[in-house]
């Protein structure tokens, strides 16, 4: 009994991990090059060799290492989304302001996230719910992030990355925007994005895990 519910628990996380890589990994971002059935597949087999590689690490301060690397990928993501906003926000104020210099203050932003959270979504996510799969409180709150993380990139995918690289893929004027533009590049950019506050909760939430004792942490399965 004891050997079947140890194997159940080891191979739980693929259920969660597996269908996390099809839909984020494959359909939403290989989907844009290769067929769907194709990307999917494809995503999902990235899900399971994740966790095979996940079930070869032995270092004792895997976990730990993880959660830091999680928690400041939110750090960077959660601080720069708003600092981003606040820019941009602030940068339409000016009645000076081009549609043109909107879209060049708007643009860096798009490599920088590509960065941070293709790091987060394709790696180090799908590895901790792995390496953090271990009963006690850690792992509760390692699945709250991850299902936090998940929904918030379902919403990005479909939502707000249509919207700001339409916006950004559009002509823009070199002059000073009206204030029916303002209006519009203030929605097309959805500058009421509250992203960045979920951001600051997951990392919250890591810091917490971070912080539990070692006897919460190391609980035998």
């Amino acid at each position: 009994m004891t050997t079947t519910t140890t194997t159940t628990s080891t191979w739980t996380p693929y259920f969660l991990v597996v269908p996390f890589s099809a839909l984020i990994t494959g359909l939403f971002n290989l989907g844009e090059f290769l067929p769907w059935p194709l990307a999917i597949l494809i995503g999902a087999s990235w899900g399971a060799l994740v966790g095979l590689i996940a079930q070869r690490i032995r270092w004792r301060r895997a976990e730990d290492a993880l959660i830091a690397a999680a928690a400041t990928g939110f750090a960077f993501a959660g601080c720069g989304g708003l600092m981003a906003i606040l820019l941009l926000k602030g940068a339409l104020t000016s009645t000076s302001l081009t549609g043109d210099a909107l879209e060049q203050m708007f643009l860096p932003s798009i490599p920088y996230y590509i960065a941070v959270n293709s790091i987060l979504e394709i790696l180090v996510i799908p590895l901790i719910l792995y390496v953090g799969w271990r009963p006690g409180r850690r792992r509760i709150l390692i699945v709250a992030v991850a299902a936090l993380y998940f929904a918030m990139r379902v919403w990005t995918y479909l939502a707000f990355v249509p919207a700001r690289l339409g916006w950004a893929d559009s002509d823009h004027s070199t002059e000073p925007l009206t204030p029916a533009e303002r209006t519009q590049a203030y929605d097309d950019l959805m500058l009421d994005d509250p992203r960045w506050i979920l951001l600051l909760v997951m990392f919250a939430l890591l810091l917490l895990a971070a912080l539990l004792r070692p006897a919460d942490r190391d609980v035998q399965q």
